[in-house]
C-alpha cells in the first residue's frame, strides 16, 4: 500500500483542540510545517506541503518535501474563537480579478479561475524555484471549469475531493465513500473519463470524516486507524491522509499524528508523494465495519453522547454562488 500526506499550508493555530485561522498567527506555517517535516521524517514518511501564495515568505528552506499549490479565493472576516479570522489569500486578493466574494472557487468563473491558479503557481514557483504539480482548492471546492482550468496550467494532480455532504462550496456528492485516484470525464469531474490529470481523494472514515488528526477529539484516534485497517486489509492500493499546518503547531495534535504514523509504519507500506502515485489497477474496497468497532474509544462515545459534531469553518461563511 502506498501512503500518501497533504498538508494544506495556512496561518492559524490551535484554541481549544480547533484551528483558528487568524492571519497573524504565522506560526502555523513556520512552526508548524517544521514540526510536521521532524516528525514525517522521523517514519521515512513524505509530505506534499500544498502552498497558499500568501504564506511563501515563511515557509523554511530549503524544502526536501514535495511543494503543491493550495488556493482559498474571496476574502472574508468575522469573529470565531475569540479572534478575528479572515478567511482568504490576500496574495491572490491583490493579484487578480475576483468578481464575486466567494470562499468556493468552484462559484468563480473558468477565466477567473484560471487566473487564480496561474497567479498562484507563479508566486510558488518563483520563491521555491519548483514547478507544483499538485493542487487543493480551499473548502473543497471544485467543479468542471476547475479542472480544465488545472489541466490549462500543467497541473497533473488534484487533492480537492470531500466525500462528505453537499453544501453550496463544493460538490462531490456523486462519489462513494471510498473512492480510489481516478482520471476525471471532461462533461463530469466526479465521473471516470481520461482527462490528463488525476484526481486523489482523501481517505475517509465510516462517518465519512478525513483521515486527520484533526478529527481525533471527535472520532477519538482509534478510529483512523480501524480506517487505515479497512482499507489495508483489502488491499487498498492507495491510503492519503490530510492535515492542517497550524495544528502540527499543539502538541495535542503532534502526539496523535506520531501515534497514527507510528501505527501505518508498523505495516508493509510505501509512503509517496502525491506526484509520485499513479494509476493503480481496479479496485474495489467495500465497507468494513470490523475495525470500526474494535475501534470504539472514548472520544467516540463521548461525541455520540452529547451529539457534538466536528466545528465546520464552512457553516459561517459567505458561500455566493453567482457562478
Amino acid at each position: 500500500m502506498d501512503v500518501t500526506i497533504v498538508c494544506h499550508t495556512e496561518f492559524g493555530h490551535v484554541i481549544n483542540r480547533e484551528i483558528s485561522y487568524t492571519k497573524n498567527a504565522i506560526d502555523g506555517v513556520s512552526v508548524g510545517v517544521p514540526n510536521l517535516i521532524k516528525l514525517a521524517d522521523k517514519y521515512g514518511a513524505k509530505v506534499t506541503f500544498a502552498v497558499m501564495p500568501e504564506v511563501v515568505e515563511h515557509f523554511p528552506k530549503p524544502m526536501k518535501h514535495e511543494i503543491g499549490l493550495h488556493v482559498h479565493p474571496g476574502w472574508t472576516e468575522y469573529d470565531k474563537l475569540g479572534e478575528h479570522w479572515c478567511i482568504g489569500d490576500a496574495y491572490l486578493r491583490d493579484h487578480c480579478k475576483q468578481s464575486i466574494n466567494s470562499p468556493g472557487l468552484r462559484n468563480y468563473a473558468y477565466e477567473e479561475q484560471l487566473g487564480m491558479i496561474k497567479a498562484g503557481k507563479d508566486r510558488i514557483e518563483d520563491f521555491f524555484g519548483v514547478e507544483p504539480r499538485s493542487f487543493v482548492s480551499g473548502l473543497w471546492s471544485a467543479n468542471n471549469d476547475t479542472i480544465k482550468a488545472l489541466i490549462k496550467a500543467g497541473f497533473a494532480y488534484d487533492c480537492s475531493t470531500l466525500l462528505r455532504f453537499r453544501p453550496s462550496v463544493y460538490d462531490w456528492s456523486e462519489l462513494k465513500r471510498i473512492c480510489l485516484p481516478y482520471h476525471p470525464h471532461q462533461d463530469n469531474y466526479q465521473k471516470r473519463g481520461d482527462l490528463p490529470l488525476l484526481i486523489v481523494p482523501t481517505s475517509q472514515t465510516l462517518l465519512r470524516e478525513n483521515v486527520n488528526p484533526e478529527v481525533v477529539p471527535i472520532l477519538g484516534l482509534g478510529w483512523l486507524k480501524a480506517c487505515f485497517k479497512e482499507y489495508y486489509r483489502q488491499g487498498a492500493p492507495l491510503f492519503n491522509i490530510c492535515l492542517h499546518s497550524p495544528c502540527m503547531n499543539d502538541s495535542y495534535f503532534l502526539n496523535n499524528m506520531d501515534s497514527l504514523l507510528w501505527f501505518i509504519s508498523k505495516h508493509k507500506v510505501n509512503f509517496k508523494f502525491i506526484s509520485e502515485v499513479g494509476d493503480y489497477p481496479e479496485h474495489t474496497v467495500k465497507t468494513s465495519l470490523t475495525p470500526y468497532v474494535l475501534g470504539i474509544n472514548r472520544d467516540l462515545i463521548h461525541t455520540f453522547v452529547e451529539k457534538k459534531v466536528l466545528p465546520r469553518r464552512i457553516t459561517s461563511w459567505n458561500t455566493n454562488t453567482s457562478h
